[in-house]
């Protein structure tokens, strides 16, 4: 019998701290923004589409190494490479990420030695037209070289990610 007491009532304490809370943000300024018009500045770190980024003269740093591909949980990222026959290196010739596959993790970026990928701020990707959503490896780059945020040390320093010039607009 006492048990059911305190039972009641705390079920009458809980309901009215939840009324409480109702009542006190009933009364507050509401926080709107007109979406298209104006936009949320984006933290950086945030998890947008995955980039490649460039070194200072414009070169891609991926050296296809293909640990972003393997540590991908989906399988969004395609490489295919070759090796030059004078360098012995690997050069990139694909890179195609599908971004409806993709769940933006960000575990292609840590597993990337090289940070040669970062997570952009990019998040209007909606298209109507699926090939449009792979994006192939200029896209990628192009994105990556429009950041407004420095591209080295990004793990420690930004959360591997980037902000770029124009934000969430492709």
């Amino acid at each position: 019998m006492f048990r059911s007491f305190r039972d009641f009532f705390s079920m009458i304490r809980t309901a009215l701290i939840g009324m409480g809370v109702t009542l006190r943000n009933l009364f507050r300024p509401a926080i709107t923004i007109q979406y298209p018009d104006e936009q949320l500045d984006v933290p950086l770190g945030y998890r947008g589409i995955p980039v490649l980024l460039s070194d200072d003269e414009g070169n891609l740093k991926c050296v296809s190494c293909e640990l972003c591909a393997k540590a991908c949980p989906v399988n969004c990222i395609e490489i295919q490479a070759h090796r030059d026959n004078q360098t012995r290196k690997k050069v990139l010739d694909v890179y195609n990420l599908d971004s409806t596959w993709c769940m933006y993790c960000g575990l292609c970026v840590e597993a990337c030695p090289f940070d040669a990928l970062a997570m952009s701020d990019q998040f209007e990707l909606a298209s109507y037209d699926l090939p449009s959503l792979v994006y192939t490896k200029e896209q990628l780059a192009e994105i990556g070289r429009r950041a407004v945020t420095p591209v080295v040390n990004i793990r420690e320093t930004q959360n591997f990610g980037i902000k770029t010039r124009g934000g969430g607009r492709r």
